[in-house]
């Protein structure tokens, strides 16, 4: 069975390197329209034919405008979209398009009801990393449409709207890189992107979802680039093995996690 990969870049010489990969579909994080990213691309950038572009930005109402706006300028060489904003729906439902539309919740999309729901209005949904292996298999059994399986990457864990670095660099005059590496007080480390629209903190680890290719009803394995080599990822893409000794972070999937609310006096 050939997977077919879904390549968010942050790299522009890894596209030139992968452009004649036949399996690979490259989705572009959108300047104006994307957060998480250091430097993400504009239109003009995209020569690639099949493209897809990402927009994850939640975005207010002079945002949401300006992205119709935009959507009414798209070339046809743009041909899906991932989105995680229900605001971004509704505009394409409004105007026009014959994009390919996939919902990207990050961390919902944990059941099959609710897929199934979202699978009315969209083409593809995204399944969340919060969920076991044996969860992800009966999901897809259950799906209404083939779906898209987080496959490999950096996951994002948090999303403000604060530009939350700068302000740090201004209350401790320090000069932090808006694009660093935290550790906590547990020696933990997570990746964190500033941009002009807000912050994102990444796993320190990449995912590991190798183990998911060749499974059924799959529209696409999607794999994030960010913090990954360009040599990292031609690997991955070109690996039979999982290459779990080398990535062994699975983060939720390899066994249920059980929260247990505290109990208190009434």
């Amino acid at each position: 069975m050939t997977n077919n990969y879904l390549l968010l870049v942050t790299n522009r010489d890894l596209v030139s390197k992968l452009k004649d990969e036949s399996n690979v579909t490259f989705l572009f994080p959108i300047k104006e329209f994307s957060v998480g990213f250091s430097n993400p691309f504009s239109l003009e950038e995209i020569s690639v034919p099949h493209a897809f572009i990402f927009v994850d930005r939640i975005l207010d109402q002079d945002g949401i405008q300006k992205f119709r706006e935009f959507v009414q300028g798209l070339p046809d060489s743009i041909e899906g979209i991932v989105f995680d904003d229900i605001g971004v729906l509704q505009v394409l439902r409004e105007i026009p398009n014959h994009l390919t539309k996939i919902l990207f919740l990050n961390h919902f999309n944990c059941n099959y009801m609710s897929v199934n729901a979202y699978l009315e209005f969209v083409d593809s949904v995204v399944l969340s990393t919060d969920i076991t292996e044996g969860e992800v298999k009966e999901i897809l059994d259950k799906a209404d449409k083939p779906l898209v399986l987080y496959t490999f990457g950096h996951v994002n864990i948090m999303y403000s709207r604060r530009r939350l670095i700068t302000n740090y660099n201004a209350h401790f005059q320090k000069d932090e890189p808006l694009d660093s590496c935290l550790t906590n007080d547990l020696g933990q480390t997570f990746q964190m992107v500033e941009n002009e629209y807000g912050t994102v903190i990444y796993t320190g680890e990449p995912f590991n979802g190798l183990r998911y290719r060749g499974m059924n009803n799959v529209l696409y394995h999607l794999i994030h680039t960010a913090f990954l080599s360009d040599e990292e990822v031609i690997s991955i893409l070109h690996s039979s093995s999982n290459l779990e000794d080398r990535y062994p972070y699975a983060y939720l999937s390899k066994e249920e996690t059980i929260v247990r609310i505290k109990e208190r006096d009434v």
